[in-house]
């Protein structure tokens, strides 16, 4: 047997950029290719040259199509991948879309930031892929049933297992070098649809995520989230205010838009005008709806309307009383930036987040309570109600990602915790420790690598990257510097006079100067 060897590449220590190499029997596999998202830091490592050579892979296993899992693969056939990407049906109809819109944003930051004054004779910004590479990778892209055993060359093999997170998610086995290797990616609640050619448990090494890991949650009846939906619209509209939700493309706004649906089939809610502000979501929502039946007519109901260009977005401002659904989730990016910076001002409207929020996000600062931020280059106070609507998760909790592992036991080498931040991996870490025969878990950082041993503990080959620690934090320089001008301009106003505040800011001048 030859040894195996994995290599974290993202999503180690930090939530996002999912992306793992696995090598053995000759053969180098990709795990995921995800985009970095959250701070600035972070999403600067999108931007940085592959840590391994695109043309040595031999072949991508996709786990579903969110991009912190799927961003980055147009980008390895723009550097020269050849390789086959094999994942589920819904995935590889998922994907198009997804990285098309993707890229016409990289396009569009693009050219915003070469156009600042302060980028003047710099090296200009590139976009991580187009379209020409997009269609490379859609012409290599192979589908895969679930349970299905696929074999590469020398022996080594792969097969999907349903993740029950989104629409074709799915956990990857890899057989490789004589070991049996799990890798979770994204595991939704509930129980999954096992395979039943193979058996669930033995592995040798499991690579499971930890999103979820430092909380359990209450169950939230779909009954009870649409209850509490239809209370904030009741209360929005009161007022003579504006819903805003920001929505995940995939999945998250299928689902909310099928409880609007519901509340007005059941006449729990008037007939509001309801607006999905996003092609992409229109795009993937049609995808979608082929692949389960939900039994809603949501595309056919007239008070669910979909905005088809920006002027029609636009019009949006200039209207109250409606619900705007648009992207992105976590606030990032997308059309919901400029329904914020009209809506957050005002008192009558409220921002309804419904989903995780990265740290370093846009969401999170606002879920934090933030009274002022920063969008597009505008400062905007934050006026309007901010709130957080329980019940859309598609990831497990602490107990039930704990209850997936022993239900996969035994697990002969090792536990690697991937896919969450610092408290989630830590408090995952102490709950497996409780739990008899298994391994002690491993949190590994970025870019480093272990050997897989069969039937024992994993060795660390070499260390990560130097400064994984400071990319991997919640926070970053400029969320600090957020949150500096934040108290600086309040400590301002509560100043009983314009000479105090001058000399507050002949002070803080001062302490500018003296820094070297």
């Amino acid at each position: 047997m030859s040894d195996v060897t994995l290599k974290f590449h993202g999503a180690a220590g930090t939530v996002t950029g999912s992306c793992f190499e696995i090598t053995g029997a000759g053969k180098t596999i990709l795990v995921d290719c995800g985009l970095f998202q959250g701070t600035r830091s972070l999403e600067a490592l999108n931007h940085e040259k592959l840590p391994f050579d695109p043309k040595k892979i031999d072949a991508v296993l996709l786990t579903h199509a969110h991009l912190d899992h799927s961003g980055r693969l147009a980008y390895l056939y723009a550097r020269g991948c050849k390789a086959k990407t094999y994942c589920t049906a819904p995935s590889a109809d998922i994907i198009k879309p997804l990285l098309q819109d993707a890229a016409k944003l990289q396009a569009a930051d693009v050219e915003r930031r070469n156009r600042r004054a302060d980028r003047a004779g710099l090296p200009p910004f590139t976009p991580l892929y187009d379209g020409k590479d997009i269609a490379k990778l859609h012409k290599n892209v192979r589908k895969v049933a679930f349970c299905e055993e696929v074999f590469l060359d020398n022996g080594v093999s792969f097969r999907f297992w349903d993740a029950r997170h989104i629409v074709g998610s799915a956990s990857v086995e890899v057989n490789i070098a004589g070991q049996r290797i799990l890798f979770s990616g994204d595991i939704g609640p509930g129980r999954a649809i096992n395979c039943t050619a193979s058996a669930l448990g033995g592995y040798d090494h499991i690579i499971c995520e930890s999103t979820y890991g430092d909380r359990d949650r209450d169950l939230v009846l779909v009954s009870e989230r649409r209850e509490t939906l239809a209370r904030h619209v009741e209360d929005v509209m009161a007022a003579g205010g504006n819903l805003l939700i920001p929505a995940f493309a995939l999945e998250r706004t299928q689902a909310i838009l099928e409880d609007f649906d519901a509340l007005f089939a059941s006449k729990r809610l008037p007939p509001i005008n309801v607006f999905l502000d996003s092609p992409l979501a229109q795009k993937v929502t049609m995808a979608v709806m082929r692949y389960r039946d939900s039994g809603t007519d949501m595309l056919k109901r007239t008070n669910i309307r979909f905005t088809q260009n920006t002027a029609e977005s636009k019009k949006l401002n200039r209207m109250s009383g409606i619900v705007i659904i648009a992207g992105s989730g976590m606030c990032e990016g997308g059309r919901i930036r400029h329904h914020l910076i009209h809506n957050l001002p005002n008192r009558q409207s409220r921002l309804l987040l419904s989903g995780y929020q990265v740290a370093g996000t846009l969401g999170s600062v606002l879920r934090d309570g933030a009274k002022r931020v920063r969008i597009s280059g505008l400062d905007v106070l934050v006026k309007a109600q901010v709130d957080t609507l329980e019940g859309y998760s598609n990831h497990a909790d602490r107990s039930g990602l704990a209850e997936w592992i022993k239900d996969r036991t035994p697990v002969r080498g090792s536990i690697f915790l991937v896919h969450g931040e610092r408290t989630a991996l830590s408090s995952l870490a102490e709950t497996l420790a409780t739990i008899p025969d298994l391994p002690p878990a491993i949190v590994p950082a970025l870019e480093e690598t272990w050997t897989l041993h069969p039937g024992k503990r994993a060795t660390l080959s070499a260390a990560g990257r130097p400064d994984a620690s400071d990319l991997t934090a919640s926070r970053d320089w400029v969320s600090r510097l957020t949150m500096l001008r934040q108290e600086m301009e309040e400590k301002l106003s509560e100043q009983t006079s314009n000479r105090d505040r001058e000399k507050m800011l002949a002070a803080l001048k001062r302490a500018l100067e003296s820094v070297n």
